[in-house]
């Protein structure tokens, strides 16, 4: 269920983003805060203010931040999307993240696995990183994900999906992005 409301809100978020046609380089990081976290960005990156009149409602997550590049390239924007949640029970950021790939694997269209690996944020909290290729419905065009979790004080669940084109080969500027999330 989580994975389908979240495939409605990256598609609103691709439509949202198709309007223009510049390049798309990222330049520089700044830290961005919330109440809760704290993530660097790419400078050149903005925050979305008003999800509510681009994003649908959530029923059990908490949309934290939405970020997305200014620069617009074959009608899709870089984008970074956070997701919170309270848990029940005790997991470890690794199993959820574990977790959410598996609902991907099931809920995105022809998802294919480019790699799993480790990563550590910058509160030393450890995850694993899935980087994957599918599409978000049968319109949409085919897209580079880089999924993680990330849990803060034991029961504080955060989901961060950063999409990208296909044609971004080496991920490493976007893997380091992701790493520099943090609990507050």
């Amino acid at each position: 269920m989580f994975k389908k409301i979240f495939i409605i809100l990256s598609l609103s978020l691709f439509l949202f983003w198709c309007s223009d046609t510049t390049s798309n380089s990222d330049v520089g990081l700044i830290k961005t805060e919330t109440d809760n976290i704290s993530i660097e960005i790419p400078s050149n990156w903005k925050i979305i203010e008003s999800v509510d009149k681009i994003l649908p409602k959530v029923k059990s997550w908490k949309i934290e931040m939405v970020v997305m590049s200014k620069n617009i390239v074959n009608w899709f924007s870089n984008n970074l999307l956070i997701l919170s949640d309270n848990l029940n029970k005790y997991t470890t950021s690794k199993d959820f993240s574990m977790l959410n790939n598996i609902w991907a694997q099931t809920d995105y269209i022809d998802y294919t696995k480019i790699s799993s690996k480790d990563i550590t944020f910058n509160d030393w909290e450890l995850s694993v990183l899935y980087i994957f290729d599918a599409k978000y419905n049968l319109d949409t065009p085919r897209l580079k994900f880089l999924q993680t979790a990330h849990i803060c004080n034991w029961k504080e669940a955060y989901f961060l999906t950063l999409a990208i084109p296909t044609t971004v080969n080496d991920t490493s500027k976007y893997e380091y992005l992701l790493s520099t999330f943090t609990c507050k």
